[in-house]
C-alpha cells in the first residue's frame, strides 16, 4: 500500500558539502543480489498481496517485476514497493494479471459506474472500451489530476488487466507559465515530502520540466503528481536523477527554523488553491493557524474533498497537527440513506479486493458505518477509502474487524526485518533509530527530524510483523501531529 508520505532512508551520517557535490557515479554500488533479497522480503511482508508468484530481477539498478498476481492493484501495489528501495533507479513493471470469467460488457458497466458514482467524473468525454479486460479511455478532463484519478478508478474494478489511459487534458482556464513555475517551485519547497531536496522547475506553454535530484524513485513519482497542479497539460521529471546520498538535510533544517504561522497560512492557501481536487472549494475553506495547529472550517461538496483539503495541510512543512471541522453539504440532489447503502455495497463489490467480503452497511443522515471481517489493514482502508467517494457521504465510522491481526513471529526475526526495511525503504541521514523487540513488540528509540518519518518507521515496524509497536522516537523539528491517516491507493 502507498501513504501520502513517501519513505525517507535511514543510513549513513551527513555528508559532507563536497560529499553532496560529487558525482553521482561516486554512489555506493549495492550488490543485486542484496536489492531482489530485500524487494522480495518486502513484497512477502505486504498485506494481500501473493508475494511467491512474483519475481524480482537487478541489473544495474534496474528492477523487473514479472510472475502473475489476481489484480491490476496488486501489480500496482507491487511496484511502488520496488520503486521505494534504495539505490533503485526504476521498475518495469511486468507482473501478468489474470483474466476473470467477467465479460467486457460487465468490467465496461462497471468501470463507467466507478467513474460515476466514487470519483466525481461522470462526464461525456470520457469514452471507455474494453477488450479481453484490457480498458482504454479516451476523451477529455479538465486537468492532470483527473486524468490520473480516473486511471486509478479503473483500475480498481474487478476483472481488469490493464489500463490505457489516453485522455487528453483540455485547460477551461489557462495559466501564465511564470504562474505555473513560482506556483509549484514553492508547493515543492514548502513540501514535507521534498524538504531536503533542491528541484527546478522550468515551464513552457504549460509543460513543465523539473531537473534535480531525488532519494528514491517512490520519491521521484510523487514529486510528478506534486507538480500536476490545475493548468499544467504535463509534466517531465526526465531529468531528475535518483540519489540518496546527495540528499542534504541542511535544507530541511533551514526551511523548518524560518516556519511562523504566517508562512503556514500562505502555504495553506497556496496549496488549496492550486490542486484540482480541492481548488473549486478553496475560497469556502477558512483554514486557521496557531503555534503550528491548523484547523479547517468551512463546507465543501464531497468528503474526498474534505479529506484532501486535510492531506494537504498535513504535508506542509511546520503543521503539528491538524483538526478537520469542514461540513461535507453534497452538491445536488442528496441520495436517501436506503441509496448510501445500495451504492456504497456496489462500490465494494466491484473491488477485486473487497468482492468476497460480506460487509454490513447502515446509514443514518448519510453518516456511514461498516461493519464486517477482513483480513488486512489494506483491505479495511481500503473499504473506508471506496466508500467515502460515494455521493452523498458526509462521514465514515470504519467498524470493520481485522481477523488474525497479528501472526507470532520470532522477536530476532521480526528486528532483523525491520532493520532491513529501515535501511533499504526509510532512508534519510538525519535518522538515528535503535530497534528492540521483546515477546513480539518492536521498541524504536532514538531521534528523527520531521513527524513524516516518525510515522513511516512505524508503519515499517508493524510491516515487519511488529505486534503494538512502541514509537519512542524524538522528533527534532516538531512534535507529533494528529492527524488522521488517510490512504490512498495509486
Amino acid at each position: 500500500m502507498t501513504w501520502m508520505s513517501g519513505p525517507p532512508f535511514f543510513g549513513p551520517p551527513s555528508l559532507s558539502a563536497a560529499e553532496r557535490g560529487a558525482s553521482a557515479n561516486e554512489r555506493p554500488v549495492f550488490d543485486p543480489g542484496e536489492l531482489e533479497s530485500a524487494i522480495k522480503a518486502d513484497l512477502d511482508d505486504a498485506e494481500s498481496l501473493a508475494a511467491d508468484r512474483i519475481t524480482v530481477e537487478v541489473d544495474d539498478s534496474m528492477v523487473t517485476l514479472s510472475g502473475t498476481v489476481s489484480s491490476l492493484m496488486e501489480k500496482r501495489r507491487a511496484g511502488e514497493i520496488a520503486k521505494r528501495t534504495r539505490s533503485v533507479q526504476g521498475v518495469i513493471n511486468q507482473i501478468y494479471v489474470e483474466p476473470t470469467s467477467r465479460s467486457d460488457d460487465e468490467i465496461r458497466e462497471d468501470v463507467l459506474m466507478r467513474l460515476r458514482v466514487n470519483d466525481s467524473l461522470d462526464r461525456p468525454e470520457i469514452v471507455v472500451n474494453v477488450e479481453n479486460g484490457r480498458v482504454a479511455m479516451t476523451g477529455k478532463v479538465d486537468s492532470l489530476a483527473e486524468k490520473r484519478l480516473a486511471e486509478t478508478a479503473a483500475a480498481g474494478v474487478r476483472g481488469v488487466v490493464d489500463v490505457q489511459n489516453q485522455l487528453t487534458v483540455a485547460l477551461t482556464k489557462p495559466r501564465t507559465d511564470d504562474e505555473l513555475r513560482d506556483e509549484i517551485q514553492a508547493l515543492i519547497v514548502n513540501s514535507v515530502y521534498f524538504d531536503d531536496v533542491q528541484i527546478r522547475v522550468d515551464v513552457e506553454d504549460a509543460m513543465v520540466k523539473l531537473t534535480g535530484t531525488v532519494g528514491s524513485a517512490a520519491q521521484k513519482a510523487n514529486l510528478i503528481e506534486a507538480a500536476e497542479i490545475w493548468g499544467v497539460k504535463g509534466v517531465s521529471a526526465d531529468q531528475v536523477a535518483i540519489d540518496p546520498d546527495r540528499l542534504d538535510p541542511t535544507r530541511r533544517a533551514d526551511r523548518y527554523a524560518t516556519v511562523t504561522d504566517q508562512t503556514i497560512q500562505g502555504s495553506l492557501t497556496r496549496a488549496f488553491s492550486n490542486d484540482p481536487i480541492v481548488f473549486p472549494y478553496a475560497d469556502k475553506i477558512t483554514p486557521k493557524v496557531e503555534s503550528g495547529v491548523v484547523t479547517l472550517q468551512g463546507a465543501v461538496g464531497r468528503l474526498r474533498v474534505k479529506e484532501k483539503a486535510e492531506r494537504l495541510a498535513m504535508g506542509i512543512v511546520g503543521v503539528m497537527r491538524v483538526t478537520n471541522e469542514l461540513e461535507v453539504r453534497f452538491d445536488g440532489d442528496v441520495p436517501s440513506d436506503a441509496e448510501i447503502i445500495r451504492l456504497s455495497q456496489a462500490a465494494l463489490a466491484r473491488s477485486p479486493n473487497l468482492d468476497r467480503r460480506d460487509f454490513r452497511i447502515h446509514s443514518q443522515a448519510a453518516h456511514v458505518s461498516l461493519y464486517g471481517l477482513v483480513e488486512s489493514r489494506f483491505e479495511k482502508e481500503l473499504a473506508e477509502w471506496i466508500v467515502d467517494g460515494v455521493p452523498g457521504v458526509v462521514h465514515v465510522n470504519n467498524a470493520l474487524a481485522i481477523d488474525d491481526q497479528w501472526k507470532p513471529k520470532a522477536d530476532k526475526e521480526i528486528r532483523k526485518d525491520l532493520e532491513r526495511k529501515l535501511k533499504f525503504a526509510l532512508f534519510d541521514t538525519s535518522n538515528e533509530i535503535e530497534v528492540e523487540v521483546a515477546d513480539g513488540v518492536a521498541i524504536l528509540t532514538g531521534e528523527v527530524d520531521t513527524w513524516r518519518q516518525w510515522q513511516t518507521a512505524m508503519n515499517l515496524a508493524i510491516e515487519a510483523g511488529a505486534r503494538d509497536p512502541h514509537n519512542l522516537l524524538n522528533v527534532r523539528m516538531h512534535p507529533p501531529h494528529g492527524a488522521s491517516r488517510i490512504y490512498v491507493p495509486r
